[in-house]
């Protein structure tokens, strides 16, 4: 049982356990930040690979060009993102017309697309999409054009 005298003591000393504890959360929390967001250094054959299931057909895709990894706002954080910009064929093997769409990574590799189908429920990635892509400084990607099946 802990006396009255000493309950002084025990609080300040529960208080600054607390407050270390947070320290080391918060060191934690941005050496998984720094984790998160190593740099895509496979990029571009990331971006192949994930084309495949993401085009109706990944054959034959035009003007293709993509920008070079960047940190960018993705939703409320920070994530390397690249831009991507081609003409692809839909499922009836016509061509839709160039579209801007944002692949994101995730600790190096390759996580998801951004569309403009994604996007129309959230607009905070419709905004992303448009300023991060829309001004953006293409490279010419022909390795996206000579994709087979």
């Amino acid at each position: 049982m802990i006396s009255f005298r000493r309950l002084p003591a025990v609080l300040a000393a529960a208080a600054l356990a607390a407050g270390l504890c947070g320290c080391g959360t918060s060191a934690s929390r941005e050496e998984r930040e720094a984790r998160l967001n190593s740099y895509p250094d496979r990029y571009k054959s990331d971006l192949l690979a994930a084309m495949h299931a993401y085009a109706a057909d990944p054959t034959n895709i035009r003007d293709a060009y993509v920008t070079d990894p960047a940190l960018r706002p993705v939703g409320s954080q920070n994530r390397y993102a690249v831009c991507l910009r081609f003409n692809a064929k839909d499922s009836s093997g016509r061509y839709t017309g160039s579209r801007d769409i944002m692949g994101v990574f995730i600790a190096g590799r390759f996580d998801q697309f951004i569309d403009q189908s994604r996007v129309a429920s959230q607009p905070s990635l419709e905004k992303t999409l448009r300023e991060q892509c829309g001004l953006a400084e293409y490279k010419p990607f022909p390795e996206l054009e000579a994709l087979s099946r």
